[in-house]
């Protein structure tokens, strides 16, 4: 065994821990590929489970709440797509935010897009099916978290108006994860529609909301509370997010380079 001067036991002791903490960090940082959300080219996705803390959303038959389904997605959708995105949660946890910070923490972020998560309730249980939805002027149908400025009177600021200048993406952003749903998991199709959705309204990306499914229905209660169904969920909507990048300037460079709006 070849022993080292005693001169220099010290600095190869330097570099010895010098090389450990970078290998070390190199795994946490593979583990972890959101933690290098300013990486070039790295497309940054913001994922927004719906409701939280006291506010449960839609809630089933046997107690499954709309909060804990679109926690569960979000996390599973995230680890689908970390190995090529950064990807950040605005809630990781049963928490409550308002619809201004979950907006607010896509435009932190410099999102490339904005996913909010949810599914549908209804008080007549036979109400069932998937939906996708993007920011619009039309009705479409019966939302949470809906506001027409029509009807409420409310004076738009123009931070407000930001979505509608990524309208077109939107739009395609919608039939593209919609199209993926359909493919993978053959719902009953509750379709592609605007509406004036309170949380895509500030989002300066595309955005899109996704009702995964009616939890108020008893057998979709069931599958949502299946972690393969989850899963493929995930899986599904992953890959309409990654077709919508294949199809929209793939090689740009990611957003989380400074924009104009922001200066």
């Amino acid at each position: 065994m070849y022993i080292r001067p005693m001169r220099s036991q010290k600095r190869y002791a330097l570099l010895f821990i010098l090389a450990m903490s970078v290998s070390f960090a190199g795994k946490a940082w593979a583990q972890d590929p959101s933690s290098l959300p300013g990486l070039p080219g790295r497309k940054v996705i913001v994922l927004d489970p719906g409701h939280g803390g006291h506010d449960y959303g839609a809630v089933g038959p046997s107690g499954l709440a709309e909060k804990t389904v679109a926690l569960n997605l979000a996390r599973k959708l995230r680890e689908t797509l970390a190995k090529d995105y950064a990807v950040h949660v605005t809630r990781d946890g049963d928490y409550w935010l308002n619809i201004e910070s979950r907006t607010a923490i896509a435009n932190h972020h410099r999102a490339d897009l904005f996913v909010s998560l949810h599914t549908g309730g209804s008080s007549h249980h036979k109400a069932r099916g998937m939906a996708v939805f993007s920011y619009g002027p039309g009705q479409g149908l019966a939302l949470q978290e809906v506001a027409p400025v029509a009807v409420t009177g409310e004076r738009l600021r123009p931070w407000d108006r930001v979505q509608w200048i990524h309208r077109t993406k939107s739009k395609l952003l919608a039939k593209l994860v919609h199209s993926h749903l359909l493919a993978r998991l053959n719902p009953i199709d509750r379709g592609i529609h605007e509406t004036p959705c309170l949380v895509l309204r500030g989002a300066d990306m595309p955005a899109i909301l996704i009702e995964a499914g009616y939890v108020s229905h008893p057998e979709e209660e069931k599958e949502l509370n299946d972690p393969e169904i989850i899963t493929t969920l995930a899986e599904a909507i992953g890959q309409g997010l990654r077709a919508f990048f294949r199809q929209t300037n793939s090689d740009e460079v990611s957003r989380s380079q400074p924009l104009r709006i922001y200066q």
